[in-house]
């Protein structure tokens, strides 16, 4: 009888979670891809590579999109569940709430741990694939730009003039440079041989010229250098960014729950930025810990509902999502500018909603609550009759 009752709570829970899931990831990846519209249509993007950022990009929705259908799923089922007197049927038979949140833990803690493997792993790992992705879609973009006797200002702030280009091994011959990013004393370069070349583990474009010399002018007095070899950083051709970050750094984002780890202390956890890799690395342990509470909280707000009543199991759920949400942006806030701890900051909300979770589902196992936490439900529930239609209120038991 348990493995059955499970199995079958399981399903009921399985199906809102994977629709809920869908639905969510989709309405965010619209959201998501907003800003980056500008950068795909600027770098000519083609179907493969946009797949692949889009690819990369699903782990950042994930990271909110799983918690929200976690708790969506064991709603929508327990609702249900609790319309249709089943909820009642199995207390009748001898089976307790205590039994039916068996199911309810293995779930929220399926979906915890997933959450988990998403904000450590897959986030890093598609940030840092999305950068370079983009930096080496803007480098092609700055080849495509350059052509032989042409003044070419594919780079921002940059002029480059080359008498050949050799296609087959991208080496330049008679090239001829304006360094304008510094307006009061541009450079000017003139070369026999050069070279542009993107460094992916760095993300940097650097420009090499071979056997040239180099003019300096600032003011009246001018400098002539002659050089061997001269290498030059350029910028990338627009400022992009993912997730907040320039796209041509690694980032906070980027890096492993070991390398932030390490970061902070080579920092120091008391500085500004040795602060921010503290938040990041207990951030993504937060998180997923959230999402085992928001889900173990939806059991006891979707059995509140009563017959004659509209189910708010949904629309409590949505608040205490927004609010767990607000607490840890808030908590993460006072963090990241050092007026709390980063430990309690990070934590608290998780502790909030950990001691709200064991008093409604002890309330529940009771079937009784508070006097100051039912007079609270009972208005909840009249507001939600009187918002119902006439025509399909039920006369209250």
């Amino acid at each position: 009888m348990p493995m059955l009752l499970y199995t079958y709570l399981a399903t009921e829970m399985l199906a809102p979670f994977f629709a809920s899931l869908a639905v969510l990831t989709g309405v965010l990846f619209m959201g998501q891809m907003v800003p980056f519209l500008e950068t795909i249509f600027d770098l000519r993007i083609g179907l493969a590579d946009f797949s692949r950022i889009c690819a990369y990009l699903i782990p950042n929705l994930l990271l909110f999109a799983i918690p929200m259908a976690s708790m969506m799923a064991v709603i929508i089922a327990f609702t249900r569940l609790t319309a249709d007197n089943e909820i009642l049927a199995l207390k009748a038979s001898g089976i307790g709430l205590g039994k039916m949140t068996g199911p309810v833990v293995a779930f929220a803690l399926g979906t915890a741990l997933l959450t988990a493997f998403t904000s450590t792993h897959l986030i890093p790992a598609g940030t840092v694939a999305t950068k370079k992705l983009l930096f080496q879609l803007a480098k092609e973009k700055i080849d495509r730009g350059l052509q032989e006797r042409r003044f070419s200002e594919g780079i921002r702030d940059v002029v480059l003039y080359i008498d050949h280009i050799d296609r087959d091994t991208g080496q330049w011959q008679g090239v001829y440079l304006a360094d304008l990013r510094d307006q009061e004393t541009p450079i000017t370069i003139f070369a026999r041989t050069g070279n542009l070349k993107a460094n992916l583990s760095t993300m940097r474009l650097t420009l090499n010229l071979e056997d040239g010399t180099l003019h300096r002018s600032a003011g009246d007095a001018t400098q002539t250098i002659r050089f061997g070899g001269y290498a030059i950083n350029l910028p990338m051709q627009a400022p992009m960014f993912v997730a907040g970050e320039a796209a041509n750094q690694v980032g906070q984002r980027g890096l492993s729950q070991v390398e932030l780890q390490r970061e902070a202390a080579r920092l120091g956890p008391l500085t500004p930025t040795g602060r921010g890799y503290l938040v990041e690395f207990h951030r993504r342990y937060s998180l997923p810990l959230g999402c085992f509470l928001l889900t173990l909280l939806g059991l006891p707000l979707a059995i509140r509902s009563r017959p004659g009543y509209r189910p708010l199991g949904l629309p409590l759920g949505l608040t205490a999502f927004i609010l767990y949400y607000v607490l840890f942006t808030a908590g993460q806030s006072l963090a990241d500018s050092g007026t709390l701890p980063v430990l309690p900051a990070m934590w608290a909300p998780n502790l909030l909603f950990a001691l709200l979770t064991l008093v409604l589902l002890r309330s529940a196992a009771k079937e009784s609550t508070g006097q100051r936490l039912e007079r609270l439900l009972d208005r909840i529930l009249d507001l939600g009759g009187r918002l119902r239609p006439a025509s399909k209120r039920r006369p209250r038991p």
